[in-house]
C-alpha cells in the first residue's frame, strides 16, 4: 500500500524536473531551423520593343502582370499568330495548368518569315502542338539566366540562350521584349521562330 501511495507523487515530481529540460531542448531545435530566404526583387521588362506595347489597358505590361500568360498572349496585338497556334494545338489546358514557367513568343512577323511548308505543318494540331511545347521552358528564366546557357523545353528540345546588357537571343531569335511577368509565367517576345537543338 505504501508503494502505491508514493509512486504517483514521485511521477509528478519527476515531471516537474523534466519539464524545464524539455523546454530548453525545444528552444535549441527551433533556433537551428532554416532561415527564410527573401524572393528576388521584381524584374522590369527589357528590350527595344517594350516601349511599343500599350501604356495601359489590355496588352500593357501592367495588365499582363495580373493575367494568365495565355490571356496576355491573346490580348497582345502582335502575338495573334501565336494565339492561333495555341488554339490549333488545342493547348489551352497546358497553359492554364502552368506555374513559374517561361514562354518564348514569336511575334506575327516571325511567323511570316516561315516557308509555306512550315506554315502548312503548323496548320495541323500535331505540328502546332510540337512547336508550342518547344517554346515553353519549365523554369522562371530571369534576364541573368539568358546569358550563354541552354535549357530543355517542355517538348524536350534544347533552347540556347545568349547575350548581355539589353541584347539577348533565344535560338538565334532576337528578344524584342523580355521578362514580361504574367500571373503564372514569364514571357519573352521574339522576332523569329527560334532554332532548336
Amino acid at each position: 500500500m505504501s508503494r502505491r501511495t508514493h509512486r504517483p507523487a514521485m511521477l509528478v515530481a519527476l515531471a516537474f524536473v523534466l519539464a524545464p529540460l524539455a523546454g530548453c531542448s525545444g528552444a535549441g531545435v527551433s533556433g537551428a531551423g532554416p532561415v527564410a530566404v527573401a524572393p528576388p526583387p521584381p524584374e522590369k521588362a527589357f528590350g527595344q520593343a517594350c516601349a511599343a506595347l500599350p501604356g495601359q489597358g489590355a496588352g500593357s505590361l501592367e495588365a499582363m502582370g495580373g493575367t494568365p500568360v495565355l490571356t496576355a498572349i491573346d490580348q497582345t496585338k502582335d502575338l495573334s499568330q501565336l494565339s492561333t497556334l495555341v488554339k490549333t494545338a488545342k493547348a489551352k489546358d497546358i497553359f492554364d495548368s502552368m506555374e513559374n514557367v517561361t514562354v518564348f513568343a514569336p511575334n506575327d512577323a516571325a511567323f511570316a518569315k516561315l516557308t509555306e511548308d512550315q506554315k502548312k505543318t503548323l496548320g495541323t494540331q500535331q505540328g502546332a502542338g510540337d512547336l508550342v511545347r518547344k517554346l515553353i521552358v519549365v523554369r522562371d528564366l530571369r534576364k541573368d539566366d539568358l546569358q550563354d546557357k541552354q535549357y530543355n523545353s517542355l517538348q524536350g528540345a534544347v533552347i540556347k540562350a545568349s547575350g548581355s546588357g539589353e541584347d539577348y537571343r533565344i535560338g538565334g531569335a532576337q528578344v524584342l521584349c523580355g521578362s514580361i511577368k504574367t500571373a503564372n509565367a514569364r514571357l519573352a517576345i521574339l522576332d523569329t521562330v527560334p532554332a532548336f537543338g
